[in-house]
């Protein structure tokens, strides 16, 4: 039976610890898979999006300069990285690389 890549993202027929084999290509597609399937993920697109829609006559260039400081003014940044080390640690990327 060929293991797929979710089967390795959920642990499944290869194991967590494969993680490490994985090319760093697949580890970032892991990792935005898991980010994207989170409530952290959900929460933040909504935090934006309820900023983006209170200014309604903002343009697309507006737009683009107004999320990197929105992901900061609401701390959203932090909630990205603590996911991203959560996913890591998950996925055995700590105890491998100590």
């Amino acid at each position: 039976m060929n293991s797929t890549f979710d089967d390795i993202i959920l642990g499944g027929a290869m194991g967590g610890s494969n993680y490490m084999h994985l090319s760093n290509n697949e580890k970032g597609e892991l990792i935005f898979k898991e980010i994207k399937n989170s409530y952290v993920f959900w929460s933040i697109k909504k935090a934006i999006k309820e900023e983006i829609v209170r200014n309604r006559q903002t343009k697309t260039q507006e737009i683009c300069e107004m999320i990197p400081r929105l992901l900061k003014d609401l701390n959203l940044e932090t909630k990205i990285k603590n996911k991203v080390h959560e996913t890591l640690d998950k996925n055995g990327y700590f105890k491998e690389t100590s």
